[in-house]
């Protein structure tokens, strides 16, 4: 794993080049205004489906146009002859997702704690922004290695927000109250990532909790497998056009 830390600055790089930190900071501003303008007694509630949103579906997103953009570059097939292995180019991919998380984390952190003082457990919520950030960053890999250009993308992501993004929202905001629903959505990887999201603002039962974290934890390695075992079929495709 020597070259992990080479590759994650060049990660980094790359995301500076393609312009998605400057995108990412640009969403932060939108999410700092969407806290502003939920009220004083609203952002204790507002803040974990903010940086819900942002470490499942961003995750996703932002890892995802990072891949397409070397694959139109021919990145990848140039890193195939590189001496690197699987492991530490998808590594680099989670680190640099993930750091891209946790700055969003510590920017809305800076306003809800320091300007509108909701109490929140800072090293919990730190913790459960890396595994969900973690996890939908290797979904956005495998997802990625089944489409063909950036529609191909934006109709899977659209897809995926609407078959486990939408029910989870509007169960959050209580706007649905079915308990089917509420039953299918304990196979809803996304209902886990708000739930450890929300443990480090409200009180949620710790079973609940723990449930979702070992959940996530389950689906993040057969993530971890499928991203490892694909990746060769995919770099062949690209050198094959």
């Amino acid at each position: 794993m020597g070259n992990l830390g080479l590759l994650y600055r060049g990660e980094m790089l790359r995301m500076r080049r393609y312009n998605v930190t400057a995108a990412s900071l640009v969403v932060v501003v939108i999410w700092i205004a969407m806290l502003y303008f939920a009220g004083t007694v609203n952002v204790g509630v507002s803040l974990p489906l903010v940086l819900f949103a942002d470490s499942t579906m961003m995750s996703v997103l932002l890892v995802s146009v990072i891949m397409l953009f070397e694959k139109q570059e021919g990145a990848t097939r140039s890193m195939l002859v590189l001496p690197i292995s699987k492991s530490e180019y998808l590594g680099a991919k989670i680190l640099a997702t993930a750091t891209s998380s946790v700055v969003t984390l510590v920017l809305l952190l800076i306003y809800a704690v320091g300007f509108r003082g909701v109490s929140v457990n800072i090293p919990g919520l730190f913790g459960a922004v890396l595994l969900a950030a973690g996890v939908f960053c290797l979904m956005g890999i495998v997802l990625t290695y089944r489409v063909r250009d950036f529609t191909g993308l934006l109709m899977s992501v659209f897809v995926l927000f609407l078959g486990l993004g939408v029910p989870t929202i509007l169960e959050a905001l209580e706007m649905v109250d079915s308990d089917w629903l509420t039953r299918l959505q304990y196979l809803n990887p996304m209902k886990s990532a708000l739930i450890i999201l929300s443990a480090s603002v409200e009180t949620i039962p710790a079973n609940e909790v723990w449930t979702s974290s070992a959940y996530l934890a389950g689906l993040g390695a057969v993530m971890a497998w499928l991203a490892w075992r694909q990746f060769d079929a995919y770099a062949a495709k690209e050198i094959g056009g």
